[in-house]
């Protein structure tokens, strides 16, 4: 990953590499763009192996999972929003949310959704037509919010 750099202690014949703590990795922003990329690259491959359209990335919920996963990577706390202004900012008809949280690929994250009923009927549900996908990493783990819209 970008950006990390490792620390390298010769001592006679060996060498001892230390890795830098979770807590000093910060991603650039290509690394966050790309994790947050392949989220919706794995979502829109789960819709398509069960005949789902795909999703359409777009600025209402991206906008509503920026300021939300923010927002819980910051505070350390862990619930969803309100889907009504969702709703009303974004003149939707229907709204979802899939949260997630953990040092984890995005392959890991949406696997983790598809085993979760609830969180899989999100993904699958043929009524959603929009995404918005951010990550944040901090304190060594990543906080992802999925919102889901239809307008």
């Amino acid at each position: 990953m970008g950006g990390v750099t490792a620390m390298l202690l010769a001592l006679g014949q060996g060498v001892i590499v230390a890795a830098p703590s979770a807590e000093a990795y910060t991603p650039s922003a290509a690394v966050k763009a790309a994790y947050q990329a392949r989220v919706i690259q794995l979502v829109n491959a789960q819709r398509a192996k069960y005949h789902r359209g795909g999703l359409t990335s777009t600025f209402c919920p991206r906008w509503y999972a920026t300021r939300w996963s923010y927002h819980l990577a910051t505070t350390g706390r862990f619930y969803h929003q309100s889907m009504y202004p969702i709703l009303r900012t974004c003149r939707a008809r229907v709204a979802a949310e899939n949260l997630g949280r953990g040092n984890v690929s995005p392959e890991r994250m949406v696997a983790a959704w598809m085993a979760s009923p609830g969180h899989r009927a999100n993904i699958l549900d043929g009524r959603l037509t929009r995404i918005g996908v951010a990550a944040y990493y901090v304190r060594g783990q990543w906080t992802i919010a999925t919102d889901f819209t239809r307008s």
